[in-house]
């Protein structure tokens, strides 16, 4: 184990930036989905929570 935090969709090792922001899902899963009593957590550096967010938003997602 190295101890150094990486992206979680790319695996590219954080940056200061990505630190900074800490865009980051934390979750306990409940019925409904195949991770049922999952506790999931996702970090991300800033260029994937960008597609992400992205991606959600041409689909529809504008909240």
């Amino acid at each position: 184990m190295t101890g150094k935090n990486v992206c979680d969709l790319c695996g590219k090792e954080l940056d200061f930036w990505d630190e900074q922001e800490n865009y980051s899902i934390h979750k306990e899963v409940g019925y409904g989905s195949k991770y049922d009593g999952e506790v999931i957590d996702l970090r991300f550096c800033c260029g994937c929570f960008d597609k992400l967010v992205d991606q959600c938003r041409s689909r529809g997602g504008k909240r």
